[in-house]
């Protein structure tokens, strides 16, 4: 299998040409975000928008510049220029957070079927965070009733090529 070198190929690309990925490819993506794993098996809590309309993009980008504006007092331009977003929403979670678990382990999949398939991307919450907050662009993205964007990630080719950066994060063990 090919799974290692898939994980250590995904990177987050936060600038994108314009062109679209195929479609082929977006199915792949998509069908991969179906394989995560959900807390107690209820597939029915999450739902998926694909979005691609350009300006359906700005409008999100837009606002998500706002919310950011608003946390951080920083104004950061949130228009990667990616042809696609993909937005995970949920149905209020059983218990505290799992709606969260949930939406990062359905785009974690994405993204590395992304990365698999040649296509870029970048898990981000700012846009989520966005369409929650505005009831115009939820209605904009036929987000269903009851249903509250979480996370999202967006999807293209990267403007320029860039290794992935190598991470690590602090381990402990207890034998």
């Amino acid at each position: 299998m090919e799974t290692i070198k898939t994980i250590s190929l995904r990177k987050s690309v936060r600038a994108y040409k314009p062109e679209p990925i195929p479609e082929e490819a977006l199915k792949i993506i998509i069908q991969a975000g179906f394989k995560a794993p959900a807390a107690s098996g209820r597939y029915d809590l999450l739902h998926i928008t694909v979005v691609q309309n350009p300006e359906a993009l700005k409008q999100i980008a837009d606002a998500a510049a706002e919310v950011v504006y608003r946390a951080i007092q920083i104004r950061k331009n949130m228009d990667f220029g990616a042809p696609t977003l993909i937005l995970v929403s949920s149905t209020p979670a059983m218990m505290p957070g799992i709606e969260y678990a949930n939406a990062a382990c359905v785009l974690e999949n994405m993204v590395l079927a992304a990365a698999d398939q040649g296509v870029d991307s970048i898990l981000w919450g700012g846009a989520a965070a966005a369409v929650k907050q505005s009831a115009v662009l939820k209605e904009l993205l036929h987000i269903p009733a009851g249903y509250e964007p979480v996370l999202c990630a967006s999807f293209g080719y990267a403007k320029e090529s860039e290794p992935p950066k190598e991470h690590t994060i602090s381990v402990n063990r207890i034998k």
